[in-house]
C-alpha cells in the first residue's frame, strides 16, 4: 500500500482551516433586513415576482416590508410567518388603522 505522505502532511492545515470555518458559522449574524433582491433569492422568487407582489397586496407595507423613498426592505421574520400562512387580518387591520393615525397626526401638524 502506498501513502502519500504530502498529503499527510496537509491534515494540520486542512484542521486549522475547519477550526476556521467552524468559528465563521458560529459567529455568523442573521440578517433580519432583506432586500428585494434578496428577498427574492431567500423565498426562491424572481425580483420581478417580488415587485408584482407588492404591488398586489399581497406583502403588506410596514408588516412584511418598510418602505423609505425607494429603498425596500423586507422583514425575515414577517417573510417566514407569510410563508407559514400566519399572517392574519388583524395585522392587517392594525397596520390600516396605524397608518390612519399617522396621516390623521401629520394632517394636524401641516
Amino acid at each position: 500500500m502506498n501513502i502519500n505522505l504530502e498529503a499527510l502532511e496537509q491534515i494540520p492545515n486542512i484542521y486549522k482551516l475547519l477550526l476556521q470555518l467552524n468559528e465563521k458559522i458560529e459567529n455568523r449574524v442573521e440578517k433580519r433586513w432583506l432586500s428585494t433582491t434578496e428577498t427574492a433569492h431567500y423565498l426562491g422568487y424572481s425580483k420581478d415576482s417580488i415587485d408584482f407582489m407588492v404591488k398586489k397586496g399581497e406583502f403588506i407595507v410596514n408588516i412584511h416590508y418598510y418602505q423609505v423613498e425607494r429603498k425596500r426592505m423586507f422583514d425575515k421574520e414577517s417573510l417566514d410567518k407569510w410563508v407559514m400562512g400566519i399572517t392574519s387580518n388583524n395585522d392587517y387591520m392594525k397596520n390600516q388603522i396605524d397608518t390612519t393615525i399617522e396621516e390623521i397626526i401629520s394632517s394636524i401638524a401641516a
